[in-house]
């Protein structure tokens, strides 16, 4: 199990001019929306994260609000160094003690969940993870699945879009690899049994918003059954893919 003493952080953290704190190495800290992501899905990390990224309380985060209260930080030298003697989870080409892999498919989710779980000596999810998703019912008939944000781009083969419409038992519409933004042309003229939407509220609100502001685009989702996935569930290839393909499974069972 994770080290278990105390933290010695003193009172006095906000206000210009108060003492910095006296970190324990056993707090954890996270610089990355998706460093976030995993250290919350291991309960017997939370005791123990004293700052998240600077886009916990964004949003696009799914932290607790018993969570949205800790300081938050990102990989910036001059931030970090009064957090030098905590350890630093970071993600993907940022700086930390622990640095998770980047990838696009659930590989990269149990490949990062034992690096964390070797690294910090807590217990790996993986297994229960895993057995999760093949509790799964899939559809009893192929479904295409299209996937749309706000400014109308998708993703093909490759990424972890795909990866979720396939553990969930669907086959995705667009199988050239890669994420892609296809002219709208191109996407009136496919013809998926279902839209699958991340990204659609107003707190998206970008430049393009193509799937909102195209008069044919928003007709043809409206027209299609549509199952919207919260954009907080994937900033990255991690845990949040798990509960994705929970609820898009739940969600093409009642098709």
């Amino acid at each position: 199990m994770f080290r278990a003493t105390t933290f010695l952080m003193v009172v006095g953290l906000a206000g210009c001019g108060s003492p910095s704190p006296a970190i324990s190495k056993d707090a954890i800290v996270s610089t990355t929306l998706c460093a976030d992501t995993y250290l919350m899905a291991i309960p017997e990390l939370e005791p123990h994260l004293a700052a998240l990224s600077w886009q916990s309380r964004s949003s696009l985060s799914r932290a607790p609000k018993s969570l949205q209260s800790l300081p938050q930080i990102d990989d910036d030298a001059e931030r970090l160094h009064r957090w030098q003697d905590a350890t630093i989870v970071s993600s993907a080409g940022t700086k930390g003690d622990i640095n998770l892999s980047w990838g696009e498919d659930f590989t990269t989710v149990w490949t990062n969940f034992s690096i964390l779980s070797k690294s910090l000596n807590v217990t790996d999810p993986t297994p229960h993870l895993k057995a999760k998703l093949e509790k799964l019912p899939h559809p009893s008939k192929d479904l295409r699945l299209l996937y749309l944000d706000r400014s109308g781009a998708t993703a093909g083969t490759g990424t972890f879009v795909d990866a979720v419409f396939q553990a969930a038992g669907a086959t995705n519409i667009i199988q050239t690899p890669g994420w892609q933004s296809p002219d709208t042309e191109t996407l009136l003229t496919l013809h998926p049994d279902v839209i699958v939407t991340s990204f659609m509220g107003s707190n998206y609100v970008g430049v393009n918003d193509r799937s909102v502001r195209h008069a044919g685009l928003a007709r043809k989702i409206d027209a299609l059954p549509r199952i919207d996935l919260h954009g907080g569930l994937w900033p990255c290839a991690g845990p949040g893919l798990i509960e994705a393909t929970v609820q898009l499974s739940s969600e093409l069972a009642k098709l």
